[in-house]
């Protein structure tokens, strides 16, 4: 074998790893992707579950009046705060 199909047999080979580490982070990119995604719907799940759980909470009179008053002092934004129909200030 001479030394000149030696190098196009390493210059093929070289592109090839190449071409598969593009794929290789083709593939990575969308796996981080997803995962991201997956993130964001857990997140998502669980604020909508402990909404509702509050809510059901909130049946009752006295729990109602404590949790307002807790949502009022987390709230920052006056247009957080008029979503609950509180006095802006």
């Amino acid at each position: 074998m001479s030394i000149e199909l030696l190098d196009q047999k390493i210059k093929k080979q070289d592109e090839r790893l190449k071409q598969l580490k593009a794929q290789k982070r083709v593939i990575e990119a969308r796996e981080k992707k997803k995962q991201v995604k997956q993130q964001r719907n857990n997140e998502t799940r669980r604020k909508i579950l402990l909404g509702s759980y509050l809510l059901k909470k909130m049946e009752h009179e006295a729990n109602k009046e404590k949790i307002l008053a807790e949502l009022n002092e987390y709230l920052t934004e006056d247009r957080d705060r008029k979503l609950f129909n509180f006095e802006c200030f």
